[in-house]
């Protein structure tokens, strides 16, 4: 009995998380231009410091590349955080993962 709730508690906790990753992925590509704009100019400027450290030339297409890889490993963090902030919103307990 005490394992079929453990399982309908993570079942239920995973939808949860999917919902609001969704949610904060539309509000993400929709609502905050900003944001997004934001992220943009910080991986252009990750770029330019990756450039100066490692003392290497990247041609537009690898510089693109970068770009893209950061800003979308920057969005996929915006919504985790967005979906764990509603979580623990609505249960009023800390998400630890």
């Amino acid at each position: 009995m005490n394992t079929n709730r453990k399982i309908q508690d993570k079942n239920n906790f995973e939808k949860m998380i999917k919902a609001y990753l969704r949610q904060g992925r539309s509000k993400l590509l929709n609502e905050f231009t900003g944001t997004r704009e934001a992220m943009v100019q910080i991986a252009s400027d990750k770029i330019k410091d990756f450039i100066k450290v490692m003392d290497i030339g990247l041609d537009e297409a690898e510089r693109e590349y970068l770009r893209a890889l950061i800003v979308s490993s920057m969005y996929q963090s915006f919504c985790y955080g967005y979906g764990i902030g509603k979580i623990e919103g609505k249960n009023e307990n800390r998400v630890v993962i």
